[in-house]
């Protein structure tokens, strides 16, 4: 019966031959050749390569990068990462407001190997709940097919691309709930309105009850998808690949290199590039040198076409900056300063002569008060020949004297043979005053800002500075007059500029400033920046030649890897093939992968090859599912989803796929939709494991519903009811009598249910099945399993327990069904009551 309301919950039952610890076992067995590749075996893949490189270089790169392979794999050990350990096994599905599913929908699953058919026609919504498993587990509704995303007014807009969210639906969300050996892992997914994904959380519990959030981007899951992927869809994989370069990135997804590979591979690209770029600002910080090095030869060569300054020799590459510096005298840096030179101390020691010389005239004529006073008389009277009106009254003695201004122009006309004198010793003080301005100045700035040390002391420098700095104080207070402060200070300065040191000093600032020297500096100062970028990048670009070496060496392991493990995909892939084609003398010879394009080599029964294009419908079909089919064993799913897998198959094709999904569900639980009476009826029969429920969509509300059809304890009861009807007598005289095989069926019918029962109530109280499962296949015998049965199955009212009451209806007949083939012919009427009573316990067991 379909559920009610809102929610729609389904449970499916498991096979009863198997357990899933040791399907996960004979899994792993059976096709290790196609897991994720981990850093171990990237190591030794890379010590293969190591051993056989002969050159230095090829060694260093393959040591580097196995050097780098060791180091991610001890960063990544200790890592929780749920792509690793046990199969995960698929329990229970919710989607909400997603595709056709406008109400929710929770479909329970049971984990343990077995085949559950989802039967219904088109637009039921078969394709909603498996792309809801894809979308909760990869977190994307675009998985490795997903179209390029082109504009609504692109021409190449994909016209079939699925609508994720429900048109006007409040939530949009798609979960699912995995299990392992005491661990869950829940998935889910939130969706915009525009129908990329906005959230995907992953909560891991684990067997200490730990319950941990897992950023999947972190680890392994999504490699792990990619490479055994577990659901199918033939509308995606058919819509997508179209062209060779689409058919080799499916089938090198399945190649499954994994996480390990490729974060080696984005390692050895970022290292690549940092080096390549580190290099690069060299080179470009060495371009920027040359040309400003040529700018100051081209400037400083016009300043003096005589001085030698060889040029700067550029290699290739600059290993040893230092050494490099030396070798064109680049190493000395500093400010530029002026060019002192023989000339400097030359011009202060002549201003010096001539203002002593002055002096020496001007004391060498007649001594007297007014010849001493003549050059301030003679000022004097300049100053009274400026006024208008210079009065009657003399300034120096205050007398009426109305004729002191003649007086006064009559002694400065006396002292007239001074004046040469004194004009002479003011030149010479003005002189003396611009040389302490210049040359005094760029002596005592080459001594002061050398940028090594210097012989000169620094006391002379200050007493030589601030000798000077006083006359020219004086200087600018008063003029350059020849007064007796100003003797003084010229006396003083002469004292310490008129001596050996200071001679001694001009001549180390002449060395200090020499041309040369300072067109060296000027080059220093051109390259300051390639200085400071080469030592900030040359440790990364010194290793730039390695890393191109290392790529390279990545690109043969590349190759290396792809080779072998599309040979293990073709061994693979071709036993599949042959599984599903083999009538049509189809074969899969063999399967290699370019840069660009995949190149598959089919052919027929005449040993002719064949074109991919020239398979029908079906066939390309099968062709495509054979590869999802012969991977899926290696890796971390127990389980795999098939959405309408037979389309375009004929009935015979119908028949091999049901034969290989059986073969596949001995070990894993197979989930298949399908709207194909075929794939059902051809399933049932070669499962013993199998499960049907039919779904359905209410066309008005959207609503989707699911209900069980046929369960297999049904049809069991229903079978041993034909064989007694049809049967003509009783007989004793075949392999098995009437009896043995209605006995028989009758005990699978109870077993089943009971098993699904067990397997319900475990799902149901959020127990572990695996357990569950192992206690009731500890019990031997079918008395002994209802009674584990009614331990284990927890029903909220003891006194009611429906193990015991099935059990207490079928009473003595458990043991004779226990013991089938041992019983004696029973009458017809008999087996009918037998089968009546198997058949009221038996929906008993499926209302637990």
């Amino acid at each position: 019966m379909p559920f009610d309301g809102e929610v729609v919950s389904t449970e499916f039952a498991a096979s009863d031959d198997l357990k899933l610890d040791k399907a996960a076992s004979s899994a792993s067995q059976k096709v290790p050749s196609l897991r994720l590749l981990s850093f171990a075996d990237l190591a030794t893949d890379i010590d293969k390569f190591l051993s056989a490189a002969r050159l230095p270089e090829k060694k260093a790169a393959w040591q580097k990068l196995r050097d780098l392979t060791v180091e991610l794999k001890s960063k990544s050990e200790g890592r929780r990462d749920p792509a690793s350990g046990n199969p995960w096994h698929l329990t229970s599905v919710m989607v909400v407001g997603y595709q056709g599913a406008t109400n929710q929908v929770i479909m329970k699953v049971d984990p343990s190997p077995g085949v559950t058919i989802i039967h219904g026609p088109n637009g039921s919504g078969k394709s909603t709940i498996a792309d809801g498993v894809r979308t909760a587990l990869a977190g994307s509704t675009k998985w490795w097919t997903s179209a390029e995303q082109k504009s609504s007014r692109s021409k190449a807009e994909p016209l079939w691309e699925k609508i994720h969210a429900a048109r006007d639906a409040e939530k949009t969300m798609a979960e699912v709930v995995l299990c392992r050996k005491g661990e869950t892992l829940a998935l889910s997914c939130l969706i915009g309105g525009d129908g990329e994904v906005t959230s995907h959380k992953a909560q891991w519990t684990l067997n200490t009850g730990e319950v941990v959030n897992i950023d999947l981007r972190e680890t392994a899951w999504s490699h792990a998808l990619a490479g055994h992927p577990p659901v199918f869809a033939y509308a995606d994989i058919e819509r997508r690949v179209q062209q060779s370069k689409d058919l080799r990135e499916y089938i090198e997804n399945l190649l499954a290199f994994g996480g390990c590979f490729v974060v080696l591979s984005d390692r050895v690209t970022d290292l690549s590039e940092k080096a390549e770029l580190a290099k690069k600002c060299i080179d470009e910080a060495a371009k920027e040198a040359k040309r400003r090095i040529a700018q100051v030869d081209e400037v400083n060569g016009k300043l003096d076409p005589g001085a030698t300054v060889y040029a700067v020799s550029w290699p290739t590459w600059i290993s040893d900056l230092d050494a490099w510096l030396n070798e064109n005298q680049l190493n000395e840096s500093g400010g530029f300063l002026p060019q002192v030179t023989d000339r400097h101390s030359k011009i202060l020691s002549a201003a010096l002569t001539r203002t002593d010389e002055a002096f020496r005239g001007i004391d060498s004529s007649p001594d007297s008060v007014k010849r001493k006073l003549a050059n301030s008389l003679r000022g004097f009277h300049v100053h009274v020949m400026d006024l208008d009106f210079p009065g009657a009254e003399c300034p120096v003695c205050e007398s009426e004297q109305s004729d002191w201004p003649l007086r006064l122009q009559k002694s400065v006309s006396e002292l007239a043979d001074l004046e040469p004198l004194y004009l002479e010793a003011e030149s010479s003080l003005s002189e003396l005053k611009r040389s302490l301005v210049t040359e005094f100045r760029q002596v005592i700035s080459v001594l002061s800002s050398s940028a090594t040390p210097i012989v000169t002391s620094q006391d002379l420098l200050d007493r030589a500075q601030s000798r000077a700095d006083e006359l020219c104080h004086v200087l600018d207070r008063y003029g350059c007059q020849p007064t007796g402060v100003a003797r003084k200070m010229v006396f003083e300065l002469r004292s310490v500029l008129e001596t050996h040191d200071w001679w001694r000093a001009c001549a180390e600032a002449a060395s200090l400033s020499a041309f040369d020297k300072q067109w060296r500096l000027k080059r220093r100062a051109a390259i300051e920046d390639f200085v400071s970028t080469w030592r900030e990048n040359v440790e990364v670009a010194n290793e730039h030649q390695l890393w191109k070496a290392i790529g390279a060496c990545l690109k043969d392991l590349t190759g290396h890897l792809r080779d072998k493990r599309a040979q293990d995909f073709t061994a693979l892939a071709g036993g599949r093939v042959k599984a599903l084609l083999d009538d049509a003398g189809i074969v899969l010879e063999d399967v290699r992968l370019t840069t660009q394009r995949a190149e598959v080599k089919v052919h027929n029964p005449a040993g002719q090859p064949l074109s991919l294009s020239m398979l029908s419908a079906g066939q390309r079909n099968a062709f495509l599912l054979a590869p999802l089919l012969a991977t899926i064993e290696s890796g971390p799913f127990g389980f795999l989803v098939l959405d309408d897998p037979v389309h375009a198959f004929d009935d015979i094709r119908v028949d091999r796929l049901a034969a290989v999904l059986a073969e596949i569900a001995s070990r894993r639980r197979v989930i298949v939709f399908t709207h194909d009476e075929r794939l059902k009826a051809h399933l049932m029969a070669r499962s013993l494991g199998c499960q049907s429920w039919a779904i359905s969509r209410d066309l008005e509300t959207g609503v989707i519903s699911l209900e069980s059809t046929d369960e297999l304890w049904r049809m069991l009861l229903d079978d041993a009811e034909a064989i007694r009807s049809l049967a003509p007598k009783v007989s004793v005289n075949g392999y098995l009598t009437e009896t043995q095989m209605i006995r028989g069926l009758l005990r699978q019918a109870v077993d089943i249910a009971l098993h699904q029962a067990v397997v319900r109530n475990a799902l149901s109280g959020g127990r572990d099945v695996v357990q569950d499962l192992t206690l009731l296949d500890s019990c031997q015998n079918t008395v002994a399993r209802f009674d584990k049965a009614e331990e284990v199955i927890v029903v909220p009212d003891e006194n009611k327990h429906p193990v015991r009451e099935a059990k207490f209806k079928c009473g003595i007949y458990l043991k004779m069904w226990n013991n089938a083939v041992h019983g004696t012919a029973t009458a017809k009427s008999e087996l009918r009551s037998e089968i009546e009573v198997a058949r009221k316990a038996c929906a008993d067991l499926a209302g637990c």
